[in-house]
């Protein structure tokens, strides 16, 4: 009987991550940053939303910053920031969060940047 009940457990747990799997989304934004202290400003933003994300309840949705490789001769978009975000409703509710909204205000000239492209991506079924 304790086994049947631990598979079902386990059977629920699993069902419900792949239900929230479904309805997790990620934003991609491609850039260029061509100054080594813009990019450490840009990291160091990154880590200070990540944290303020984090304080104001969402520990699950984070930015992650990546670049390509020094020896990828690419021109243009050559770094890259994905947003993991668990839902919809969770991105709109940290975007509209005040203090998301002062981040974004003091970090605007570090986060308008030329050569942009910027996408949300929904899992396919």
């Amino acid at each position: 009987m304790k086994k049947i009940i631990f598979l079902f457990m386990l059977g629920s747990i699993g069902f419900s991550m792949t239900a929230a799997a479904q309805k997790a989304i990620s934003s991609v934004h491609f850039f260029d940053i061509k100054d080594g202290a813009m990019e450490k400003n840009y990291i160091a933003s990154l880590k200070e939303i990540n944290a303020i994300i984090k304080e104001i309840g969402f520990p699950n949705n984070y930015y992650r910053y990546s670049k390509l490789a020094a020896s990828d001769t690419n021109s243009i978009y050559r770094n890259c920031t994905i947003g993991h975000w668990t839902s919809e409703k969770d991105y709109k509710t940290i975007h509209d969060n005040p203090k998301f909204k002062a981040w974004a205000t003091k970090n605007k000239d570090i986060l308008l940047m030329s050569n942009q492209l910027y996408r949300r991506f929904y899992a396919a079924d």
